[in-house]
């Protein structure tokens, strides 16, 4: 898995992950793979994602095919978008939308970002609840230990961009799904 980690603060809003590889429990650092980016950029917004490489090369693949496919400026766009999605992921991509819990409420998209912009931080999942947040958030294998990072720093001086770091650093540090370099994008928020 990943960690992507997410953060507002001051105006601005910072996203880092790291950019390690899994397969299996072969584990793949940026030093050797050409393509360990976790970060998208969609017209205004940037998405983090984690889990499987197949969902990330067939929304790698709709990004440069269809950006006008991704309104992602406010939950309800995202969820839309979100729909859409689904139909063209089962019926062009051929994604497998079954998980192991058999109490699941809908069919799951296999999806888990994080998307900012000059809107805000919101996080998806892969049955297409979307959520807003208004300090921080992490997604990921070792999200509990980034959490844990951005919350100490949270009321200190540090930055988004420093608080977001600190996030994906403690999961790559404990976490063996995780490790550095890592890769960070910043966005100053729309002020009305």
């Amino acid at each position: 898995m990943s960690i992507v980690c997410a953060v507002i603060k001051e105006g601005v809003i910072a996203i880092s992950s790291d950019t390690q590889t899994n397969f299996g429990s072969l584990k793949v650092s940026a030093k050797h793979l050409k393509n360990s980016n976790k970060l998208y950029e969609i017209n205004e917004s940037v998405m983090g994602l984690v889990g499987w490489s197949a969902i990330s090369d067939i929304i790698e693949h709709l990004i440069g095919n269809n950006p006008k496919l991704f309104k992602l400026n406010n939950k309800m766009e995202i969820f839309s978008t979100l729909l859409r999605l689904q139909k063209k992921m089962t019926e062009k991509y051929f994604i497998e939308t079954s998980e192991e819990d058999d109490d699941q409420p809908v069919e799951s998209n296999q999806l888990e970002a994080l998307i900012i912009n000059k809107q805000g931080l919101f996080g998806i999942s892969s049955y297409r609840e979307v959520n807003e947040y208004n300090t921080f958030w992490a997604i990921g294998s070792g999200n509990r230990l980034a959490l844990g990072a951005m919350h100490t720093l949270y009321e200190t001086e540090a930055s988004s961009q420093d608080i977001a770091e600190a996030g994906v650093k403690a999961a790559a540090e404990f976490d063996e799904n995780c490790n550095l370099p890592l890769n960070t994008k910043i966005i100053k928020i729309e002020t009305e």
